[in-house]
Parts: C-alpha cells; sequence; structure tokens
C-alpha cells in the first residue's frame, strides 16, 4: 500500500478510537512513513508511544514491505499502555520503557518526539551520525533543545495546506489546518540537505498561502 494512502487509512482508524483527541496528524504520519522510505529506516525510538497511532502505522508499513523494523519507544501511562495493547496490531514488536532513562546505551536511525520525559536531555545519546529527528506538532521547547546539542543540524517546521478531516477529533476544526512537525537532520550529508531545503522552500510558499 502507498504510504500515503496507509497513513490515511491509519489516522481515521485511530480517530474512531478512545483518546484520540491528541495523536499525530494524516500529514505527520505520511511524513514520517516516507522518512522511513527514503532514508530506509530500521530502527525507531518514539518518545511518548501515547495510543499507538505513530507505532501501529510504523509497523504496519514495515510489515507490507517486508523488512525488519525495530521500534522501541516510551511509556508511563496507565491509560496508554492499555490503549498499546489493544491497538498495536504488532504490539509485540515494540520494545517498552517508562522512560527514557530505561533504555540501554544503542543508537536509532529516526528518533520521534511525541510527548516529554524528565530525562529528554539523555535523547542525544542514541543519535548515530546521522539520525533523524522528527518531533509531532510545536513542542519548542524539545526542539531547541536537540538543536542546541547538534548546532551544524538542519531543520525545518513542517506545515501542509491540507484541512482537518472532518471525523478528527480534539479541538480541530475542519476549517483549520492539518498539525504539522519539526524534521531535523542531525548531521546531513549532500542529500538530505538537499530534501531539507526543498521542504524549507515548501513551509515558506505555504505560510505565504495560508497568510502566516
Amino acid at each position: 500500500m502507498n504510504y500515503k494512502h496507509l497513513a490515511i487509512q491509519n489516522y481515521k482508524r485511530f480517530c474512531a478510537i478512545e483518546g484520540s483527541e491528541y495523536i499525530a496528524s494524516e500529514f505527520a504520519l505520511a511524513m514520517i512513513l516516507k522518512l522511513i522510505k527514503k532514508y530506509k529506516v530500521r530502527s525507531i525510538l518514539e518518545v511518548g508511544l501515547g495510543i499507538g497511532s505513530i507505532s501501529d502505522t510504523a509497523l504496519e508499513f514495515a510489515k507490507q514491505h517486508h523488512y525488519p523494523l525495530q521500534y522501541a519507544g516510551t511509556e508511563a501511562n496507565d491509560f496508554c499502555l492499555d490503549a498499546l495493547r489493544k491497538n498495536v496490531r504488532d504490539y509485540n514488536k515494540i520494545e517498552l520503557h517508562s522512560s527514557i532513562s530505561s533504555i540501554s546505551d544503542r543508537k536509532f536511525d529516526l528518533i520521534i518526539v511525541d510527548g516529554s520525559d524528565s530525562d529528554f536531555e539523555k535523547i542525544t545519546s542514541f543519535c548515530k551520525r546521522d539520525t533523524i529527528v522528527f518531533i509531532e506538532g510545536d513542542r519548542g521547547m524539545q526542539t531547541k533543545s536537540i538543536l542546541e546539542h547538534f548546532p551544524t543540524a538542519r531543520h525545518v517546521n513542517l506545515v501542509t495546506l491540507d484541512k482537518n478531516r472532518t471525523y478528527a477529533h480534539g479541538t480541530s476544526t475542519p476549517e483549520s489546518y492539518m498539525g504539522g512537525g519539526q524534521l531535523i537532520f542531525i548531521n546531513p550529508e549532500a542529500g538530505r540537505k538537499l530534501f531539507w531545503f526543498k521542504e524549507k522552500v515548501a513551509t515558506y510558499i505555504k505560510r505565504k498561502i495560508r497568510g502566516v
């Protein structure tokens, strides 16, 4: 299945689940899958698994394309922990931790930030030379923390011109734009710099259209 179609399908599926008010947007899910596909991501750390919309989407994408994906994540909320077991079809493939501090010393291709952690500063120890960081939504403090640790990084605030779906939950309305995210290449080579530049230009144009 095309990654955009899977993002749409899974977003709609999770919108019908209790606790979906704060899940990543359809646009954010599609961007995560795009990064997995384009950069052959094989290991992911997600900070704040929530009810499982991102992890289920990523693991389903990997299964459909027949490649192994190591997936670790943090979650301490009892409601979310119960929801994860129910919602993530390949739940047994998640290496679950209560916090960042409980993860052993290892590196990940992609780090997704979709929540908070008292030991967030330690996240940099899980970065390879070319790790990609995707921070869902705005989350200015987490973005600032990553950029302070990697001064040569390339960062772009990804936005979309797509409006929220009528079935979206939370405070979103069909008249408002879908949420985006922060994309950070911590030490990009030429190809990733080009990708970043194209997204930077696209964001500039979209913001002009949106009147921001």
